[in-house]
């Protein structure tokens, strides 16, 4: 029997204890006996907190060596680094790739691996990442110990406290040297076969629209329309072969961006001329076009402009209505090609404009191409200062657009 209760037995059995102070004593040990199963109560919830946390840490070290392991036997070279880029961690893949130790790395800046010409990078990465902006493959070049350039592929993450708050970054740096060799390889090769090919197709194409102007006169209507399928198919891996070329001069850093004031309506007229041409099935419908004059290459933008109006044909085979569509948004104009074909899912709208990417469906199997148009078409609106944006659905039609700065 606790002490209070015997106590109390003594008070009561008092003869001067008087009903007042039983009725107190009852209460101080009622309020007792509520104290201690709360702390009873306490007790337990602490000993399941505990119990919780072990488990937690048990599984926070288990994470911790499972991620230590990932790191030390990845491939990639994986460093930390402050938000002032002061390397906190290497591993061993980065001494591999860059040649240099743990030791001589940690506490550095990872302006030690960075040439002097490509230093800026750091500054936007380091800006982008204190917003907690994530960056992906960003390809660039990086020095190794012994002054070498390797081209790298850099994927680069925030890293927060418990509280949410940056505190570093986590940066994962492939090697990527062999696979821009081969890149190179291939460009060329490419450059090579475009070129030797263009020229007697270009002869080839030439010999057609003779012999076509000769079969007018014959009255057999087969030669012409023979003829004229002829020059088509010729004109078709014309275009190919010029993308192609095009391509390696960008690859190369050589092509040419030759920009003019032209006004765009005639532009765009003889190019819906040209595509009308390829097809029987399509109308082909400009609206609001007028009187609107920018500065860019013309060459480069009819060759944005005529590869989406040749998609919206080739990627709507029923047939139906291609509009060209031309608003002024300010001191801008917003051109967009619609068409009512088969549409594209949402996973290849976010890769279309990547180079040689196609879309993987049933409906368009035999449609031919290398996908590098719209690689091509998004890269020459970027030196136009401009990109290329989609609005699609499955089954629904697709619009392509983009703007351009209208001149004053």
């Amino acid at each position: 029997m606790p002490i209070f209760s015997l106590k109390l037995k003594e008070s009561i059995n008092q003869p001067s204890c008087t009903m007042e102070d039983i009725k107190e004593l009852k209460e101080k040990l009622a309020s007792y006996q509520k104290e201690n199963s709360e702390l009873v109560r306490r007790v337990l919830e602490l000993e399941k907190t505990e119990s919780r946390l072990k488990k937690s840490a048990r599984s926070m070290e288990e994470k911790s060596a499972t991620l230590s392991a990932i790191v030390k036997s990845s491939d990639d070279a994986i460093v930390s680094k402050t938000l002032e880029g002061i390397i906190t961690s290497w591993n061993s893949s980065a001494e591999r790739i860059f040649g240099y130790h743990e030791s001589e790395m940690i506490g550095q800046p990872i302006l030690k691996i960075i040439p002097e010409d490509r230093q800026d990078e750091e500054i936007e990465i380091l800006s982008k990442l204190r917003q907690g902006i994530r960056v992906e493959h960003f390809e660039t070049k990086r020095l190794t110990k012994n002054g070498k350039l390797l081209d790298v592929s850099l994927t680069i993450s925030p890293i927060r406290d418990t509280s949410g708050v940056i505190i570093g970054l986590s940066k994962i740096a492939r090697d990527i040297t062999e696979k821009k060799l081969e890149e190179q390889r291939k460009h060329n090769f490419v450059a090579m076969v475009s070129h030797e090919l263009k020229t007697p197709l270009t002869a080839i194409t030439a010999y057609i629209q003779i012999l076509l102007q000769i079969s007018k006169k014959d009255s057999n209507p087969f030669y012409a329309t023979t003829l004229t399928r002829a020059e088509t198919q010729a004109k078709k891996m014309i275009t190919m072969i010029q993308d192609f070329l095009s391509l390696a001069r960008l690859e190369e850093g050589k092509i040419q961006i030759n920009k003019q004031k032209f006004e765009l309506h005639p532009l765009i007229i003889d190019l819906a001329g040209d595509a009308q041409f390829l097809t029987k099935k399509h109308v082909i419908d400009l609206i609001s076009c007028d009187n609107i004059w920018i500065y860019g290459d013309p060459e480069k933008l009819g060759h944005v402009i005529i590869n989406l109006l040749n998609n919206a044909i080739k990627y709507s085979p029923e047939g139906g209505t291609i509009t060209i569509h031309c608003d002024k948004e300010g001191d801008r104009i917003k051109i967009s090609i619609q068409d009512e074909g088969v549409g594209i899912n949402l996973a290849d709208q976010k890769r279309l404009f990547e180079r040689f990417y196609r879309v993987n469906s049933d409906k368009i199997k035999t449609v031919s191409g290398f996908g590098i148009g719209l690689y091509l078409a998004s890269e020459i609106l970027r030196f136009h200062d401009s990109k290329i944006e989609v609005k699609s659905q499955e089954g629904m039609g697709s619009t392509f657009w983009f703007s351009l700065n209208i001149h004053q």
